[in-house]
């Protein structure tokens, strides 16, 4: 007697499978996404799962001596910054997954990088989102016209890596991820399920061609590429295109790269013509005046393997409503709050009754202990109303007693510090020893605890 059939039924916007349906689904709660796919059998045993095929075939396996190594056959993308972030250019049958927000300059960013390349040889352009013809407008205002540059609005993985077999480019861009389709899948554009197996379908493509592949990914509004990070463990490298829309300057920021260092940022210009590269960043996020102002002093910050010059500033104030407020840009808030009341136990300063709002100049946004310094001072220099001289700087992560702690990669940042023309750094005891008589040029005083700044 045959076994009863059962209809199967799918999410169309996880990808996952039920044997009967239901308005929301229990995985990813969404509504309406549940559809009967095809007809499956309920036996337990009735289906051959899992058999061992009898001839089996694999790649046989090498030593890893054997293997050639990549560095002498990167492909550079035309920006020595941006190469510096992919670890020494674009490795072969790599895959990078590059995100942002809407209108950040995405798209500007891999027609600058395929304009470069161009020279070397053919660049395959998919673009899901533009036709040709607004892509050719950008191009013409950005001075694109190489005959090497070919535009496909294909929009179905499968396709798309048959083109990628046949014409052998040198670089593939894929603009965005959220619009290309596996044909086989029932879902839409745009789900997990699709930016999957479509992602897989990329990886392997990449892999056996031996083509390096961009993807292009938008953040989402819960600030993800591409969706709740399905996509970064697929990929080789990471980058995060950052930057305010009504602001000139974009920072690249690799996130993971499997091919070069974590952290490394490259700093573009946004301008008429498309984007142009900031190579000299020292005095970036530093203001041009050369005046002092009480509240203002400077520092040195970690970008992968790079030191930033940054402009700490604090600005504090009575306050005029019943609780004092505590407000940070480009900082965080916790620790300002916490660095306040520190101040206020160990130096005596009446914070609790000020606002306190505290910015990192120039819009960078950084997260890293060894602001603490800085961030202390600054509140008490504004606090005291006492200006810091612009040939100071200060490093150090400063503790709940007030102690100040050692920093990593004390001579990177005090390189750093040298070059913008500061003479005077105030850095950990702890730190002090390893750089002892290193620079000449800068006077190092050590400090144990926040009361020996002299505010």
């Amino acid at each position: 007697m045959a076994k009863k059939q059962l209809p199967q039924y799918q999410c169309k916007s996880c990808g996952d499978t039920f044997s009967r349906w239901a308005g929301k689904c229990p995985s990813c709660g969404e509504w309406n996404q549940i559809d009967e796919v095809g007809i499956t059998s309920t036996g337990r045993f009735d289906s051959p799962v899992f058999e061992k095929p009898k001839d089996r075939r694999y790649t046989d396996p090498k030593s890893i001596g054997s293997v050639v190594s990549d560095a002498h056959i990167r492909t550079t993308t035309g920006f020595s910054e941006l190469d510096l972030v992919l670890g020494g250019g674009i490795v072969p049958g790599s895959l990078v997954l590059v995100g942002g927000e809407p209108g950040v300059g995405k798209s500007t960013l891999v027609l600058e990088i395929a304009k470069n390349i161009a020279n070397e040889g053919k660049v395959l352009y998919i673009s899901g989102e533009e036709s040709a013809s607004q892509i050719g407008l950008r191009a013409k205002r950005m001075g694109v016209t190489s005959e090497n540059i070919l535009l496909s609005s294909e929009v179905y993985a499968e396709n798309i890596s048959q083109m990628i077999s046949d014409l052998k480019p040198r670089v593939v861009f894929i603009d965005s991820i959220q619009t290309i389709l596996k044909e086989s899948l029932v879902n839409q554009a745009g789900t997990i399920t699709q930016l999957r197996e479509s992602s897989q379908i990329f990886l392997e493509t990449a892999k056996r061609t031996s083509v390096p592949i961009f993807l292009i990914g938008h953040i989402t509004k819960d600030g993800q590429i591409a969706g709740p990070k399905v996509l970064e463990h697929l990929v080789d490298t990471v980058l995060y295109f950052e930057g305010d829309r009504f602001n000139y300057y974009r920072i690249l920021r690799a996130v993971k790269n499997r091919f070069g260092a974590v952290g490394d940022t490259a700093i573009f210009e946004m301008v008429f013509g498309g984007l142009k590269q900031v190579l000299d960043r020292h005095r970036l996020f530093i203001s041009p005046e050369s005046e002092e102002r009480s509240g203002s002093v400077l520092s040195s910050v970690m970008e992968g393997s790079r030191a930033i010059s940054v402009e700490v500033q604090a600005l504090v104030t009575k306050s005029s409503y019943g609780q004092a407020r505590r407000m940070a840009e480009g900082l965080d808030n916790r620790r300002v709050i916490l660095l306040s009341a520190v101040l206020e136990k160990y130096l005596g300063f009446p914070l609790s009754e000020s606002d306190i709002f505290s910015n990192l100049a120039g819009g960078l946004s950084i997260d890293e202990p060894s602001l603490d310094l800085a961030i202390a001072a600054s509140i008490a220099s504004s606090f005291k109303d006492k200006p810091v001289s612009r040939e100071i700087g200060f490093l150090g992560e400063v503790g709940l007693s007030g102690e100040v702690r050692s920093v990593g990669q004390i001579s990177l940042r005090l390189k750093e510090l040298a070059g913008i023309g500061i003479s005077k750094v105030f850095i950990p005891q702890g730190n002090f020893k390893e750089v002892e008589g290193v620079f000449t040029s800068l006077e190092l005083t050590p400090v144990k605890h926040l009361k020996e700044l002299g505010f």
